[in-house]
């Protein structure tokens, strides 16, 4: 089966005189918004008409409008959702799985993790991994095997982790 395709909705806006038009595609979603909380300030229409004109709820237009009202034409881009930042794996935390990779670096990603725990921080065995790995110190494997401890502390003192 193919794919369906969504078709792209326009809007005809009329100036002053109906010889001067344009279109606005729903999928320029900035100007679509922006197009609806001006149409509502220079109309007479009721916004529930201009809201179901543009394919928005009353809410998400007072939503926008607000927006707008404080932030101007960036108010209207969407930002990006979930988390800002980090939730387990904080500067704190990173800085301490990289202490303890100094101190003891015949530990493996488990064995850390343990650690961790013991003094309360709560982090899974892949942040950690995660953490090491964007800090080039991972345990290097020879023929299959870890690699020893007098040879990581030698590539260390190197400068080569």
């Amino acid at each position: 089966m193919g794919k369906k395709k969504i078709k792209a909705r326009s809007i005809k806006i009329q100036g002053d005189t109906p010889a001067r038009s344009f279109k606005v595609s729903s999928k320029d979603t900035v100007q679509w918004r922006y197009e609806m909380i001006r149409e509502s300030s220079l109309s007479r229409y009721p916004i529930e008409k201009i809201c179901r004109k543009y394919n928005y709820s009353r809410d998400m237009y007072f939503y926008y409008k607000g927006k707008f009202d404080t932030q101007g034409m960036t108010g209207l881009v969407d930002q990006k959702t979930g988390p800002k930042k980090p939730r387990k794996r904080t500067e704190d935390t990173e800085k301490r799985i990289v202490e303890l990779r100094f101190k003891h670096p015949h530990l493996n990603m488990y064995e850390i993790t343990d650690l961790l725990k013991q003094e309360e921080y709560d982090i899974s065995p892949r942040s950690v991994a995660r953490t090491l790995q964007e800090h080039g110190l991972t345990l290097k494997k020879t023929k299959g095997k870890r690699q020893s401890k007098t040879s990581l502390i030698k590539a260390f003192s190197k400068g080569r982790p």
